[in-house]
């Protein structure tokens, strides 16, 4: 099998917040990112709106994948919400000065890290990889107030032969390892690819529609072994 061109992104901050199943008030979070969340944040790089046909288009094109560099845990904060109300009909209850308030429980995680690669036409992740060195709107880790503390971009590379490949083979990293020098680097990483034939089922791809309804994938999860910190990427320029 010949190489394929991959798009490699990095996903470090304090928090995350990939949400699987968030409905109205309860806000989740999934112990990995979603795909919809992932061709968001795309989205936000290259200035494409909330509802943009563009984004279901990205999605159909890209094959995804991500790897658990450090697994973090979860925690769960009561966020509450006072005031006027958005009501599923589209009007508001209450107003400005409206002492009702509701209590909205989110899940994050927190001090997690995931390698995320995608494969795909390569002028679609070149403009991807472009976008994501100079994106047209900020750039966060699922949630607005969850902020990447790297960039998210790491490298776009002929080097692989697939998602797979990239995955079971890139160097494993995660900056946050100096503050957790008692454990070490993991044994082996948990990793979850796209494929039709897959035994688990992620109700995450982006299908453009009133309702905000998404879309079901297949995928395949499984364990490699540790693949070593090396230096030394094989990137190639975006531009």
């Amino acid at each position: 099998m010949g190489k394929q061109v991959c798009l490699l992104m990095r996903l470090e901050g304090p928090l995350q917040a990939w949400g699987a199943r968030s409905r109205w008030d309860v806000r989740d979070s999934a112990d990995e990112p979603t795909k919809s969340g992932l061709i968001g944040m795309l989205g936000c790089a290259l200035g494409y709106p909330r509802g943009d046909r563009r984004l279901e288009d990205l999605d159909l094109q890209l094959s995804f994948g991500v790897r658990v560099e450090h697994p973090g845990t979860q925690i769960l904060d009561f966020h509450t919400v006072s005031g006027s109300i958005l009501m599923a009909a589209g009007g508001y209850r209450g107003s400005d000065d409206d002492p009702s308030t509701i209590i909205s429980p989110r899940t994050y995680l927190q001090d997690a890290a995931f390698l995320a690669v995608f494969s795909g036409p390569e002028d679609v992740l070149t403009e991807c990889a472009t976008a994501l060195q100079s994106p047209r709107w900020p750039i966060y880790l699922g949630r607005k107030c969850c902020i990447p503390t790297r960039p998210v971009y790491e490298c776009l590379t002929y080097e692989y032969e697939s998602v797979r490949d990239a995955l079971e083979q890139r160097p494993w990293r995660w900056d946050g390892i100096a503050s957790d020098s008692k454990n070490g680097p993991p044994e082996r990483l948990r990793c979850t690819i796209d494929d039709p034939n897959g035994s688990f089922v992620r109700d995450d791809l982006i299908r453009v529609n009133p309702a905000r309804m998404y879309g079901r994938r297949s995928v395949y999860m499984f364990w490699t072994k540790f693949p070593g910190v090396e230096e030394g990427c094989g990137c190639i320029s975006p531009a």
